[in-house]
């Protein structure tokens, strides 16, 4: 077993910072607007053309949104109370002259047909020159859809449905409160509540951001499922693993193993308030790994001794 899959989810993965919006033009000798001098990575292009657009769509024509992504697209949805659909899209194309920047931007669009949004883009290649950044500013109570198999996504604050499919991407989701449903290549979830049905390619981090959660939580992962708890979590769980020493629990846990089927079912029973299997955290091919979160860890000087066990 490797140390990766033995480590604690890391708490930055959780951290709320603020979408990225920069949709400005770079060229060779020119500085942009408002900016100062920048260092340039050695290998990027010289040229950087863009393309912002603004939208806005109503609710009523628009009660449920559904969003598919070509790859090198990025996707930031954050629910609010406003009423009506808000999105700002930048289109971006790089090059080594101007005109293949712009040969390249041209190949970035939005497209809206009814309720669906469509960013468009070049397929995969080893060196992408194309994408398109893509915010929402939603109904925190509105459903929403998004297919992006390739494309980044990250959704936070929203009550209302989430459907997320990127299945080579990565879901961030963070205080989403509804019904959740992700299948990702890699997916990183924090809240307290939720219907919540997260399936990845390789990793799931989770964190309990209270010391119940009120709902379902089902977490089934190819590689690690991690999870970051507070002091005092209560809410009942199970963690099936292949092995027993696939199971890993740091935290200040009491947690009963049983064999069911051929694998190893650990229980952790809390304060008995629901059925453990209405948190079930599953790694077959890897492990199950319970922390605390990194404030209780500072507090008590907690530096994972488990790194010098491992390499025993």
């Amino acid at each position: 077993m490797t140390n990766y899959n033995l480590q604690p989810a890391s708490d930055f993965l959780f951290d709320r910072r603020p979408f990225g919006f920069e949709c400005v033009d770079r060229v060779p000798g020119q500085m942009p607007q408002g900016r100062r001098a920048v260092l340039v990575v050695g290998n990027q292009a010289p040229y950087l053309l863009t393309r912002s657009e603004e939208l806005t769509l109503s609710l009523l024509d628009v009660p449920v949104l559904t969003i598919t992504a070509d790859p090198c697209n990025s996707i930031g949805i954050a629910g609010s109370s406003r009423s009506d659909w808000s999105i700002r899209f930048c289109a971006r194309g790089e090059g080594n002259t101007e005109v293949e920047a712009r040969g390249h931007l041209q190949q970035v669009s939005m497209i809206r047909l009814g309720s669906a949004i469509s960013l468009k883009g070049p397929i995969l290649s080893e060196k992408p020159q194309t994408g398109g950044c893509f915010l929402l500013d939603a109904p925190s109570n509105a459903p929403i859809v998004i297919h992006a198999s390739y494309s980044f996504a990250q959704i936070r604050d929203m009550t209302g449905p989430v459907r997320v499919t990127a299945a080579h991407a990565r879901a961030i989701i963070l205080d989403t409160m509804g019904q959740v449903d992700a299948a990702a290549s890699m997916i990183d979830f924090a809240g307290s509540r939720g219907r919540v049905n997260l399936s990845a390619e390789t990793e799931i981090n989770l964190k309990m951001t209270a010391a119940r959660f009120q709902g379902t939580l089902i977490a089934w992962a190819q590689r690690p499922v991690r999870m970051l708890i507070p002091p005092g979590f209560m809410t009942p769980f199970e963690a099936v693993v292949n092995r027993p020493q696939d199971f890993v629990c740091r935290a200040d846990l009491v947690v009963k193993p049983t064999r069911r089927y051929g694998l190893y079912v650990f229980t952790y029973e809390g304060a008995g308030s629901s059925a453990p299997e209405l948190m079930h955290l599953r790694s077959e091919q890897a492990t199950v790994v319970i922390d605390t979160t990194r404030e209780v860890r500072q507090a008590t000087g907690d530096n994972h001794p488990w790194l010098k066990d491992s390499a025993r």
